[in-house]
């Protein structure tokens, strides 16, 4: 039974070795088996943490995303975790379905239409009712979180019934559906607490946990105990620069002041969650968040903390006062309004560009380019309703990207402390924008990794 057990984990995480954000039929040709030395950013893992990942890559449970990257950040989405799911506990799946019960399901979807028949089938076997309360939606291009990624590893071992019986976690990123399986995925090893002590159950969960945690259920399985898992930071290779800048203040502790839609919409979150994910990532870089709704907010709620960060959630009328203008704290815009009101960028409305889903790198060189040059993909997909936002900054911004083919047009920007406005606004701390089309989910790896450059060369405050 155990043997047969690990056989589902392995199968479940051989069918996560495909990039993350798209399953398709691999009809490639098996690569030859690497080690975990062909991986740069497994290099400078801790040893023990190198053996786990080599032992996986051996074995063939893991492989990368490229040649050379292991993918450690990388995520799963629900269309993903629905085809895995049924292949794991054997469902009956009808290949030939073209409706769902689910109306955000489609097979006219490019990116998850695959994964219509599995999602029909995990909901026929009761293994799931849906994203939302009524059932009405799955929410396929959603990451699976960690706490549910808790509760699969549980279920997958057989030990629903202890979860059931176990002592729940006290712990407010923990829903309470979900406490009793942390606990007893922390007892046995499997995951472990994140920043603060805490567990983080609805960050989205990683390759890099998904490995260790295999590599813990296997030890499980075979009868022994797994050790203490860790998740040390993962530092950059000798004589490179570093992904994301951490200049000489790190974020670890810093308070940060989220301001997000207005309060009469925040019953909208739980269908568009996409102020959550952002905080999860602010998080994860160590940000201790405060958030706000923009209807609420007034200057002085600002006093204290290390960084603003506005949402394009936000309803920019709260902006127009010049509300901000005298806060001396660095900020990071993801509306281009905010810098138009203080005139850091001269073009109010109308400022999107359609149908492209790349910006061009202006200054590779830059801290916040984040180490990528050239033509950078931001969104997984693009259609002629798909916007990406720009600004047009004056001559004394920095620009780091700009709009394919329109240099004026600029997806990335910021101003230094103490230079000014092409108006004579001199600026109190460094303010920044960056071009985030709102859809979370369709938003690539490098858009997440230019993103983070950009909030922590933000906070250096320069």
């Amino acid at each position: 039974m155990k043997k047969f057990v690990f056989s589902l984990l392995s199968i479940l995480l051989m069918s996560l070795t495909i990039l993350p954000f798209a399953f398709a039929e691999d009809t490639s040709t098996p690569a030859a088996v690497k080690s975990v030395d062909d991986f740069k950013d497994l290099k400078n893992l801790p040893q023990a943490d190198k053996e786990k990942f080599d032992s996986l890559i051996q074995d063939g449970v893991f492989n990368g995303l490229t040649e050379d990257t292991f993918g450690l950040d990388a995520r799963m989405n629900r269309a993903q975790f629905a085809k895995v799911a049924a292949i794991i506990f054997n469902l009956e799946v009808d290949n030939t379905l073209t409706v769902s019960s689910f109306n955000d399901v489609r097979s006219d979807d490019p990116a998850n239409s695959y994964a219509l028949p599995y999602i029909e089938a995990l909901k026929k076997a009761g293994l799931t009712n849906g994203y939302d309360a009524e059932g009405k939606t799955y929410k396929p291009a959603g990451d699976v979180s960690r706490q549910e990624l808790a509760a699969f590893l549980i279920r997958g071992l057989g030990l629903d019934d202890d979860a059931a019986a176990a002592t729940p976690v006290d712990d407010s990123t923990v829903d309470d559906w979900a406490k009793g399986y942390v606990s007893l995925a922390l007892e046995k090893n499997l995951l472990t607490n994140q920043s603060a002590g805490k567990f983080s159950g609805k960050t989205s969960a990683t390759r890099k946990m998904l490995a260790l945690a295999s590599f813990a259920a296997k030890q499980i399985l075979s009868g022994s105990e797994p050790e203490p898992a860790e998740e040390p930071e993962v530092k950059p290779e000798t004589g490179k620069d570093p992904a994301a800048p951490a200049g000489e203040i790190s974020a670890q502790g810093k308070k940060l002041l989220f301001i997000t839609r207005q309060s009469s919409q925040m019953t909208q979150l739980k269908d568009n969650p996409d102020d959550e994910k952002i905080i999860g990532r602010l998080k994860n870089l160590g940000f201790r968040v405060t958030w706000v709704n923009c209807d609420k907010f007034t200057a002085d709620k600002a006093e204290g903390y290390d960084l603003v960060f506005v949402s394009n959630t936000l309803n920019s009328k709260y902006l127009r006062s010049g509300i901000m203008k005298d806060i001396a704290i660095p900020t990071v815009y993801l509306k281009n309004h905010g810098m138009y009101y203080l005139g850091l960028s001269s073009q109010e409305e109308n400022t999107n560009e359609y149908n492209i889903k790349s910006t061009t790198i202006a200054e590779p060189k830059d801290k916040a380019a984040a180490g990528l040059s050239g033509e950078v993909d931001l969104l997984l997909t693009t259609d002629p309703k798909t916007a990406m936002a720009y600004g047009l900054p004056g001559k004394e911004a920095t620009v780091i990207a700009t709009v394919p083919g329109k240099p004026k047009e600029s997806t990335i920007f910021y101003y230094n402390k103490g230079t000014h406005s092409d108006s004579g606004y001199e600026v109190q701390a460094r303010l920044s924008f960056f071009s985030f089309a709102g859809n979370y989910d369709n938003a690539t790896e490098d858009s997440w990794k230019l993103l983070d450059a950009l909030v922590l060369w933000t906070l250096q405050n320069g």
